[in-house]
């Protein structure tokens, strides 16, 4: 299994430094990669710099940058710049985000997200295969050329869960990272879409990365109500709420991956039987001794890298 970590999926991942010792850590134990969302706390991409200084194997990516709080050219800029520090382990991922957090929190207009994305893409592309580009769209204009001497060039995964936006990722970027998506869904709707975008377009098979909850812990009720407590905003949010609609579930809550290790792990496999190349692990603590929770979880995790 391809089992990485992810983090600030659950809210803050704690301070700059703490952030880059997971990082360190997760190299440590043999984690394939480590995914960084990107909430209102550190900049993801500077920590993501420093910590790649103090790794050397371990791939690290964004899970997601938001297209609205950089201009195309300023985003493709910074990720090679990390791409160079990385020396090729960094995947640049990015979504649009939602309309309640694009227009109430950063104050700018949600419109046209799909063709915005398109040409977001197209742009960022170009710079990072080329070092230059020469675009005019509806919505976004460039014409630059990068002066670096060397430009890393480096994979592009979307955040896509609408049909247009799936299409989108299989067909020009390199492919999705879900969230609140469960192996059903998976199965039947996101990997079929994804893929076949892309095999029309005579491309390889995308990525696909699937962020989930997980505690491994004996009392599943617990568990539950906590994952409520930590997760429960996200079914809130359009596109979240329709892809639990699409599982058939009512709270965000179902979407973690509960239980003991066992069970977990029989989970953890289902998700790569429904298609996913990749899962990144967002630990949650449980019960009444949280460290010894997330120590469960993580024991878990290591010997099943081990076993692999």
């Amino acid at each position: 299994m391809k089992i990485g970590l992810f983090i600030g999926g659950a809210g803050s991942a704690g301070t700059l430094e703490e952030q880059i010792a997971q990082i360190v850590e997760a190299e440590k134990v043999g984690f394939e990669s480590l995914w960084a969302a990107h909430i209102m706390d550190v900049d993801i991409m500077t920590m993501l710099t420093m910590a790649a200084e103090r790794t050397s194997r371990i791939e690290i990516g964004t899970a997601v940058t938001p297209t609205f709080l950089r201009h195309p050219i300023a985003m493709a800029q910074q990720a090679v710049t990390l791409q160079n520090v990385a020396k090729g382990r960094f995947t640049l991922g990015m979504g649009v985000n939602h309309k309640p957090v694009v227009e109430n929190r950063f104050g700018m207009k949600f419109h046209r997200p799909w063709r915005h994305m398109f040409e977001y893409l197209s742009i960022v592309q170009a710079l990072t295969k080329t070092g230059e580009v020469d675009y005019q769209g509806e919505i976004f204009r460039a014409t630059t050329q990068f002066t670096m001497p060397s430009v890393a060039q480096m994979p592009v995964l979307l955040a896509a869960l609408g049909p247009r936006m799936l299409k989108t990722a299989g067909e020009l970027a390199d492919g999705t990272i879900t969230w609140m998506t469960g192996p059903e869904t998976l199965r039947s709707y996101v990997v079929p879409t994804i893929n076949d975008a892309a095999q029309k377009a005579s491309r390889e098979s995308p990525r696909v990365v699937a962020a989930v909850p997980l505690s491994v812990t004996d009392n599943r009720d617990i568990a539950f109500e906590e994952a409520a407590k930590i997760f429960g905003r996200y079914g809130q949010l359009p596109s979240y709420k329709s892809m639990l609609d699409r599982e058939g579930v009512e709270s965000s809550a179902e979407m973690a991956l509960i239980g003991n290790e066992e069970e977990v792990e029989d989970m953890l496999k289902d998700y790569y039987s429904a298609g996913a190349t990749d899962i990144a692990v967002q630990l949650f603590a449980s019960g009444p001794e949280p460290d010894m929770s997330l120590n469960r979880s993580m024991k878990f995790l290591s010997q099943l890298i081990g076993n692999s």
